[in-house]
This record gives structure tokens, C-alpha cells and sequence, in this order.
């Protein structure tokens, strides 16, 4: 192929324009002086890399340090520094490789101390023939107890957001409940739950699955699962309203209550789906204690309210009037 040919070649490949001609001889347009520019920069830095990365030299990594097995019924106290200073010296391209790819050094957690600098020519393998010439630190005490092993609660750290006029069904369910933790015995027996990651969902108008992750363990504790799954039952809800005694409760053989007003209304939210039998049940009571009234000095007593909601999802919005006042019945 002609010089010609090749830059034609280029023109129709990168949509450079013709050449132009002057008096029978062609002249370089800038972009293909441009192209010839580039192709001689990306050979002279091929020599340069094949030429100079031939050379020995020295180059120091921090390579980080996680334990292994652990001994059997035997755990760490204390975490291994978070990496050692290695310093390694070769052939360029050798040391380009090590240098892309850090190896981690897995420390033996059944010696009472490790030679971190035998531990990292280990795990050198004999296709990178680099030399290790330093690691700082080079020895690393471990100090064991007994292990233990024990199953605590997930805690939610899950907010649920939901659009206007829905809500949830029920409590929402996260599967597993539990998670096992293990590691040393003074470490882990102070461990009453575990939580999962702060996660918020929103807008949420159906019913919703979804995989939630926990908190990170550090290297002394181990857990069994990393992540819940999280299951809402999501309905429209509706309001409703409903007027109920207040009840008095308690105080047989003392003098009677009468309370003013005797009735308060309550206004309640329900989804849509069992609006029509909610209405037609009496699930709400309003109550107060009788010794909650000989313990008050104000006059007035706000009620408590029960709710039957083994059957629906029921719940108290708001009430009215918030307290209600009361006098004893003085019989002769």
C-alpha cells in the first residue's frame, strides 16, 4: 500500500476531507498531520515503556492485612493494623503488575504471632519474580480468648415512607429476625441485636419486597447473613368516625364518677377494603382508671383507648374533646 492509499484509508475511515492539490503535488490536510502526530507519540512511548520498564527498580505498597481461620473455639481480641508498608523491588513491568493488583495478607490467627514479611513472600507467586526487600511492621502479635457464638434480634433502622391516604398492614416483616454473631466470648456477650443499615423507602402506594443489608461486622465478629429481606403489605386507607361512652374502670364499693361529657367522638383510619365491616362493629373503647381519677388534682381526665384490631388494621386518628372533666356522686 501507498503513502497515498494509507491516508485515504484514514479519510474515509475518520470522515477527514479530500486532500487538495496545488500545481500537481498534494498537500497534508491538518487532520491527517494530526493522525501522523498521534501514531508517532503512541510508538515513541511504546520504546520508551519496552526500554525503561525493563529496568530494576523499587517500588513500596501498603498491602492491607485481614485474618484467616480462626482456631478452632478460639477467637482475636484485638484488630490487625490496617496494612503494612512492603517494599518490593524488580523488573518495571513486574512491579507494574503488583502494583495494579495489591495481594492482601492473610495473617494465620493460630500462631500467637506472625512474621508478616514470610507471610507476604507466601503468597508471592514465582511468575512475578519480585524480591521483598522490607515490611513495617514485620511481626504481628495476636492475642486470643474463647469464642462464643449466640443468634440476637435484627433492629430495624428501616424508615417507611408512604404517599397520601396509604399506610401499612400490619407490622412490617423482616426476614430473618435473628442473625448469628460470633467471636470472642467478652466481644460478643454484650451484643443484644444487630441492625440493618439506615434505609429509607418512600412514595410507597403497593404492596413492596425488598432486600435490605445490615451494618458491616469489623474482623472480630463474624456474622451469619449480611442482608434481610423487608416485606410490607401496603393498602389505601380511609377515615372514619364514631361516638363511645368513656368508660370508668375499677373502683367497686368506692363513690360513683359521673363524667362530663359522658361520650367523645373518635375519629379513626381504616383501609378502604374494611371500611364496610369496621363500620358496623364496636372496636373502640374509650377508658379511664379509677385510680388515675383519685390520683388527679386538676379536675379533668383524659382517657386511654383499646382497640380490637386482631381482625383490621385499625387505628386512632384523633379525638374530641381531649379530656374530660368529673365529680363524685355523694349519696346519702
Amino acid at each position: 500500500m501507498s503513502i497515498s492509499d494509507f491516508f485515504n484509508s484514514l479519510r474515509d475511515k475518520f470522515n477527514l476531507p479530500q486532500s487538495s492539490s496545488d500545481s500537481g503535488s498534494s498537500n497534508m490536510q491538518s487532520g491527517e498531520k494530526t493522525i501522523v502526530f498521534v501514531f508517532s507519540f503512541i510508538i515513541a512511548m511504546g520504546l520508551w515503556m519496552l526500554i525503561n520498564l525493563g529496568r530494576d527498580y523499587s517500588l513500596t505498597l501498603q498491602l492491607p492485612l485481614t485474618y484467616g481461620d480462626f482456631p478452632a473455639d478460639q477467637a482475636p481480641l484485638q484488630p490487625l493494623p490496617d496494612y503494612t508498608n512492603a517494599t518490593f523491588s524488580g523488573e518495571g513491568w513486574k512491579l507494574l503488575g503488583i502494583y495494579g493488583n495489591p495481594p492482601r495478607i492473610s495473617v494465620n490467627a493460630e500462631e500467637e504471632s506472625t512474621n508478616i514479611f514470610d507471610a507476604i513472600q507466601m503468597q508471592l507467586t514465582s511468575g512475578q519474580d519480585l524480591s521483598l526487600t522490607r515490611a513495617e511492621p514485620s511481626v504481628v502479635e495476636i492475642e486470643m480468648e474463647e469464642s462464643m457464638s449466640r443468634k440476637v434480634p435484627i433492629e430495624n433502622n428501616i424508615e417507611l415512607k408512604f404517599r397520601s391516604q396509604y399506610g401499612s398492614i400490619g407490622t412490617p416483616s423482616i426476614r430473618p429476625d435473628s442473625v448469628r454473631v460470633s467471636g470472642a466470648r467478652s466481644l460478643v456477650q454484650n451484643i443484644d441485636s444487630w441492625p440493618t443499615r439506615k434505609t429509607t423507602f418512600e412514595d410507597l402506594n403497593q404492596p413492596f419486597l425488598a432486600t435490605v443489608q445490615l451494618e458491616e461486622s469489623n474482623e472480630l465478629i463474624r456474622i451469619s447473613h449480611r442482608a434481610v429481606t423487608l416485606e410490607v403489605e401496603v393498602a389505601e386507607f380511609t377515615e372514619g368516625e364514631v361516638r363511645i361512652p368513656i368508660e370508668i374502670e375499677g373502683g367497686e364499693g368506692l363513690p360513683r364518677i359521673i363524667l362530663t361529657p359522658p361520650l367523645i367522638s373518635v375519629r379513626y383510619n381504616i383501609p378502604v377494603t374494611q371500611f364496610a365491616d369496621v363500620s358496623e362493629r364496636s372496636l373502640i373503647r374509650a377508658v379511664v382508671d379509677y385510680s388515675a381519677i383519685q390520683e388527679d388534682t386538676s379536675g379533668y381526665i383524659q382517657p386511654r383507648f383499646e382497640i380490637d384490631d386482631s381482625e383490621f388494621d385499625i387505628s386512632v386518628r384523633s379525638f374530641s374533646p381531649r379530656r374530660a372533666s368529673y365529680f363524685r356522686v355523694i349519696e346519702d
